[in-house]
């Protein structure tokens, strides 16, 4: 009798465990993505504040497949570049990026996990997550996920509803409508410098 009273608190503490902390319980997709989002990424304006904007890309763009994004966002174009224009196209996209990102200052997403839900296959992820943003408002993203090499990498990020993906692919693809290829190239390299 004994036993079954220890075997059922422990029963009851897992569970309880269980259903009051969800990401706890995340794979691998999960947890790349509380890492970027629970990552300390207050810029403060003043002193070493290029470093740090330096320092929280590189830890930011390791998690992402730029390729794929690029890939995604050319859509229909892509097929129709060589390599060395594709090559081009995704250090141009990166260096974009890059920019925008660097741009800003404070958080990027949230300040606290309140919810994180996790759903993969083989080769795809999609991690929902929902963030407290001054501890008022309640913001949620999607992280879409993509395994390469063994690798998950982040290669879609929908925040408020709004796809990354798709935001830049309408862009683009109303560029190309009136212009060239050539001509949004150079226009990419005109915004980097």
């Amino acid at each position: 009798m004994k036993y079954r009273k220890i075997v059922l608190v422990l029963f009851l503490g897992v569970f309880l465990l269980m259903s009051t902390s969800t990401f706890l319980w995340s794979g691998e997709p999960g947890d790349l993505v509380k890492n970027i989002v629970l990552k300390d990424i207050s810029l403060k304006e003043g002193e070493g504040l290029e470093e740090r904007k330096q320092e929280l890309w590189g830890e930011i763009s390791n998690s992402i497949d730029f390729e794929e994004i690029a890939r995604r966002v050319l859509g229909k174009y892509w097929k129709e570049r060589s390599p060395e224009e594709k090559k081009e196209f995704v250090e141009l996209f990166i260096s974009n990026v890059k920019g925008t990102c660097m741009r800003k200052t404070g958080p990027r997403f949230g300040e606290e996990i309140i919810s994180l839900s996790e759903k993969q296959n083989n080769r795809y992820a999609r991690v929902h997550i929902g963030l407290l943003k001054r501890q008022v408002e309640e913001v949620s993203a999607d992280f879409r996920l993509i395994k390469k090499d063994g690798r998950w990498q982040i290669c879609d990020l929908i925040y408020q509803g709004v796809s990354l993906v798709h935001n830049y692919r309408s862009q683009i693809y109303s560029f190309l409508a009136k212009s060239s290829y050539e001509e949004l190239v150079h226009v990419l390299k005109h915004r980097q410098s």
